[in-house]
């Protein structure tokens, strides 16, 4: 073989190691994506009794669920509010795929401190970026629906 074509051969197999090299080190680690907190923003929703805030703490993924605590103030029905723990699905892989751009849905429960009470909570988390997206969270009361609208991050 000439020695030209053999140099030529040598320089696309480096080339070709060095954009498989660049293109793996791009993908996204699904083992980081796990061990980042979720951030929800707090949120207030319009129900019969007046205006509901939530309050989530920063959400740590364990297993296949989020795990957080809760607070709902109602306001003027100060007896309505109510803290609690919060968990809610969250298989592997769908959290990776919030990476990807790809939507998520989720259930999950709220369960009151004081009383023991549990609620049902559902969603959909909507991502715009890696990082960071909308998040539509329902909780079934005895009271009706409550829907809050806000948006999420991740930080490390």
């Amino acid at each position: 073989m000439d020695m030209k074509v053999k140099a030529f051969c040598l320089m696309m197999l480096v080339a070709c190691n060095w954009a498989c090299a660049q293109t793996t080190a791009m993908l996204p680690n699904k083992t980081a994506h796990l061990s980042r907190k979720m951030i929800v923003q707090s949120s207030s929703a319009q129900v019969s009794l007046g205006k509901v805030d939530l309050v989530v703490t920063p959400l740590t993924h364990k297993g296949n669920l989020y795990h957080g605590t809760y607070q709902i103030k109602v306001f003027l029905y100060d007896y309505k509010n109510e803290k609690g723990t919060l968990k809610m699905e969250a298989p592997k892989d769908s959290v990776f795929n919030l990476s990807k751009g790809i939507p998520m849905r989720f259930t999950g429960k709220a369960t009151n401190i004081k009383t023991g009470e549990v609620k049902v909570v559902t969603g959909k988390a909507t991502p715009s970026t890696i990082d960071r997206g909308t998040v539509m969270v329902s909780i079934a009361t005895d009271n009706g629906l409550m829907v809050f609208n806000t948006s999420y991050r991740f930080v490390k």
